[in-house]
């Protein structure tokens, strides 16, 4: 009688039936060492979604926007931070937010903010639509000229002058820490550029002139903290940049011209 074979067994003695166990157990381990950073990273998403909720909601009631609020916990594991009294960096957004008579989209990042209120300081954005800025120019006197924005520049069309011709004029924004000012520096008449302060040693120009002299728009209700730092033209409105200061954090962002 032929005696049974043995299962073979590989170079250093050990079978295959004992290597697919140990190579079992190993895949069980790593499984089993999984659920914790799985049930973390679930906690901590639970949380960081109540809290952008929260975030979003008190947003939306100090604003009380036209459009929708967002906002988004933009520092790693933030939700289980919370647990701390630290929430880390928070996006803010809101659509049609109505400010002095003026509608604009407003955006806020703040740095370290804690569950108490304080943040290590902050920066924000207002955008305000050219029909806007149209409405503001036309309160000081430029009722012929319609604001819009095209590759960057600040554009004033309409007519202008002793004949009402039909201009095109650039302009420069530059702010203070409470108001900005519109410098027009060109403008293009029957197919003629011509600088701005050209136009003094233009017979029959000085109207023209005195019509694109530069016209500041005082920005009020900023919130405590906040400060114009800068402005620039978009091809969708006039977006206006602030700083904002650490500690208590703004009960209100960005402000209006």
């Amino acid at each position: 009688m032929t005696a049974s074979s043995a299962r073979p067994a590989d170079r250093f003695g050990v079978s295959d039936h004992v290597t697919g166990n140990r190579r079992s157990r190993i895949r069980i381990l790593v499984a089993i060492t999984a659920i914790p950073a799985a049930l973390v990273c679930a906690a901590d998403l639970l949380v960081e979604h109540s809290t952008e909720g929260r975030i979003a909601a008190r947003a939306a009631g100090r604003l009380k926007p036209d459009g929708p609020v967002h906002a988004d916990l933009t520092t790693p594991l933030a939700g289980l931070r919370t647990f701390a009294g630290d929430i880390g960096d928070i996006a803010v957004s809101a659509e049609g937010v109505r400010r002095q008579h003026t509608v604009m989209d407003v955006s806020v990042r703040l740095r370290d903010v804690t569950t108490g209120g304080d943040s290590a300081g902050g920066t924000g954005t207002a955008t305000v639509g050219y029909d806007q800025v149209t409405r503001r120019l036309r309160a000081l006197g430029d009722d012929g000229l319609t604001a819009g924005g095209q590759a960057g520049a600040l554009l004033l069309s309409g007519s202008a002058g002793r004949l009402g011709l039909p201009v095109v004029v650039r302009a420069e924004v530059s702010t203070t820490a409470d108001a900005l000012t519109i410098t027009p520096t060109t403008v293009s008449v029957l197919g003629r550029r011509v600088a701005v302060p050209d136009l003094a040693a233009r017979p029959g120009a000085s109207r023209l002139r005195d019509e694109l002299a530069p016209r500041t728009l005082a920005v009020t209700g900023l919130p405590r903290g906040v400060t114009l730092t800068s402005a620039h033209a978009t091809d969708h409105g006039l977006v206006l940049a602030f700083s904002i200061a650490a500690g208590p954090t703004p009960t209100a962002a960005g402000g209006a011209v």
